[in-house]
């Protein structure tokens, strides 16, 4: 088995849906229970990058619309697998889901931070997005943050949101050299605050967006009864990975496939995840490391 990293990084607002809810939100978006971190499901992923290579159908003799019998078709099946049932086959691309790696919050100096925590850290070193580190406790407490004093501190502290994090340290030299590594980082570093996970979890939770959505009568022009939701997004400028592991398939070595997926990420770095496509949601730009 061979494995990369891949990395999404939201253009736009996201919504991965997690269904209706009784709650306060109508349309919340996929999170893990435990830690409340939004997620990218693997399902998700591999839908997504499936299309790329099915875009071109034709009519079959019965009329209906099929996937030419073409090498596109072959490496579908190959990298995805095929669900004939006289031919079904495994793909040789396995998709974990896509893990929080840092957040944006809305800070009283330079704008907005990029907030993680000892968790997610942690992940991105078991997951490989950090090999060769070594995992890190969470010491900080529920009021104290490592940060660039200089980019975003303000008396000794940084204003997240409604909440001020006390100076604990700045971020180590080692992990922020692997967050110049993730495509994206590189030339914004200073925005970056390690935080306690459960304060990573509140933000998650409290600092997406909500939009409110209303369907208009096209008679009187007013609202439509019955038709008003609201729902959540995940903001833009959220740093997500995802391990993409690869197998031999129909005689084909493992890192083949992942040279066939970094081909396409290549020729269409841009990328639409979840619902409301058609209205800007979604967008991101994908790389595989």
């Amino acid at each position: 088995m061979t494995t990369q990293i891949l990395t999404l990084f939201t253009r736009t607002p996201l919504h991965v849906g997690a269904g209706s809810s009784v709650g306060a939100i109508d349309q919340p978006v996929v999170r893990e229970r435990h830690t409340r971190f939004p997620v990218i499901p693997g399902s998700s992923i591999k839908g997504v990058l499936a299309d790329a290579w099915s875009d071109e159908l034709v009519k079959n003799d019965k009329g209906r619309l099929v996937r030419p019998d073409d090498d596109n078709t072959k490496e579908i099946s190959w990298l995805f697998g095929a669900e004939d049932a006289s031919a079904a086959n495994a793909g040789a691309l396995l998709f974990g889901e896509a893990r929080l790696l840092a957040f944006p919050v809305r800070s009283a100096r330079a704008g907005f931070a990029w907030v993680t925590s000892p968790v997610a850290i942690n992940r991105a070193i078991r997951d490989g997005l950090f090999a060769g580190l070594t995992e890190i406790g969470d010491d900080l407490g529920d009021d104290g943050a490592r940060f660039s004093m200089e980019a975003l501190g303000i008396r000794n502290e940084v204003i997240l949101e409604d909440q001020p994090l006390k100076h604990k340290g700045m971020i180590p030299v080692e992990l922020a050299d692997a967050f110049k590594t993730v495509p994206g980082f590189a030339n914004n570093l200073p925005r970056l605050v390690v935080v306690a996970d459960g304060t990573l979890s509140y933000f998650t939770t409290t600092a997406c967006e909500v939009a409110q959505h209303v369907k208009i009568d096209d008679d009187t022009g007013t609202a439509a009864g019955k038709f008003l939701f609201n729902q959540e997004n995940v903001p833009a400028d959220t740093f997500f990975y995802a391990p993409i592991h690869a197998v031999s398939r129909q005689g084909k070595a493992a890192p083949d496939a992942l040279a066939a997926l970094s081909r396409k990420l290549v020729a269409l770095p841009v990328w639409q995840f979840g619902g409301d496509g058609s209205t800007g949601l979604g967008y991101c730009t994908v790389t595989l490391k």
